[in-house]
């Protein structure tokens, strides 16, 4: 099931959670909304779920305009973070739960019920349990019979809002991938709210990030984590770095260094924002075009070392990696003097808040593929 969304707007009194959102989600299509706290991610999956009626615009499932129709006439399953489940009821009545609450004439018969509980059970890979109630499982079984309730009444759209988000972070890890490779099996369409970027990362065909009711860029998990298409995008996804540059006909220059990085050609002279995540950046020697600083302090992190290195140039403090030791040995103390260039970067020039562009005029909404600059 393909779902089109024109132009939808929600409000909620004077304040606007959704801003004429346009989004095409393809057939068996894995998806993730992701963003910050009242980006509007939640509203989104509510209003293609039916559950939060939409001001304007529509919201089609394949040719059928869904826009007014009730939850139960969408049939989709929706998977809540804390699960919601019937303490009072069995793992099997929980899971069979919709498809015992259908009118008569839709309703299976009661071995067909228990069949497709058992089945979905075994799915999930819950057999056995069928007989427990949900205070005799653990959270992440609690999560798994939720999601075999919202498979069984066969939905067109599964729905997901932060299904791991009151998990621990060994159990989240395992359900990722267990969803996964669910989600292969089944081939459902299926879209999740989540906040937490490695999430996204491991699960989704595809990502939507999501900024005060804006989509601010939707690609593949590559194309949005090697591109960015907005400052926003890049620093929800990975703590940079942001350095001073000036482009010029040679071109880029950090500050503080005598020679140029390598950036895209054709771009405008003038002042840039560079942003480089911790591990984009090199260590090297006698390099015109690096940067030079002090380092502050050291913190090891398994194989890598998380140095903190105050620039020489402007007392701008950088938060750095690099391997431990690295390639040459060095084993990095506060005191030792460093020179660094980054390896990976973007480049943006200002613009208002709400309105960040890359510095080669691109959709704020589609980065291009090689908005994020290789460096040399």
């Amino acid at each position: 099931m393909n779902i089109t969304i024109r132009g939808i707007s929600k409000r909620f009194g004077d304040f606007t959670a959704l801003h004429g959102l346009d989004l095409d989600i393809a057939s068996g299509e894995l998806l993730a909304l992701l963003g910050p706290s009242g980006s509007g991610k939640t509203t989104l999956l509510r209003a293609i779920a039916g559950l939060e009626p939409i001001d304007d615009g529509r919201i089609l499932f394949g040719d059928t305009d869904a826009t007014r129709l009730s939850v139960q006439e969408r049939r989709v399953g929706f998977v809540f973070q804390h699960y919601a489940l019937f303490k009072h009821m069995t793992v099997l009545d929980n899971i069979t739960f919709g498809l015992r609450m259908r009118p008569r004439a839709q309703r299976p018969a009661g071995a067909e019920i228990r069949r497709r509980g058992l089945e979905l059970l075994d799915l999930v890979q819950l057999g056995g349990l069928e007989g427990r109630y949900p205070t005799q499982l653990s959270g992440g079984q609690r999560q798994r019979v939720a999601l075999a309730r919202a498979l069984a009444i066969q939905p067109r759209v599964l729905l997901l809002d932060e299904p791991f988000g009151a998990l621990d972070a060994k159990v989240r890890k395992d359900l990722r991938r267990w969803l996964r490779q669910l989600h292969r099996e089944t081939g459902y369409t299926t879209i999740f709210v989540t906040h937490d970027q490695e999430e996204a990362l491991e699960l989704a065909d595809r990502i939507v990030v999501m900024n005060r009711g804006h989509i601010e860029q939707i690609g593949s998990t590559d194309e949005v984590y090697d591109s960015p298409g907005t400052p926003f995008v890049f620093d929800f996804l990975g703590s940079p770095n942001v350095l001073p540059g000036e482009v010029r006909a040679d071109g880029i220059y950090l500050l503080g260094a005598t020679a140029p990085i390598e950036g895209p050609n054709g771009l405008q002279p003038g002042p840039v924002d560079v942003y480089a995540r911790p591990s984009d950046f090199r260590v090297v020697g006698d390099d015109a075009a690096a940067i030079e600083g002090l380092v502050l302090e050291t913190q090891r992190t398994g194989v890598l070392m998380r140095l903190s290195v105050k620039l020489s140039a402007n007392q701008q403090v950088l938060e750095i990696e690099v391997p431990n030791p690295d390639p040459e040995m060095k084993v990095w103390l506060p005191g030792d003097h460093i020179r660094l260039r980054p390896a990976h970067f973007s480049l943006y020039r200002d613009r208002p808040a709400q309105q960040p562009n890359i510095v080669e005029d691109r959709s704020a909404s589609h980065a291009a593929p090689d908005s994020r600059v290789r460096g040399q």
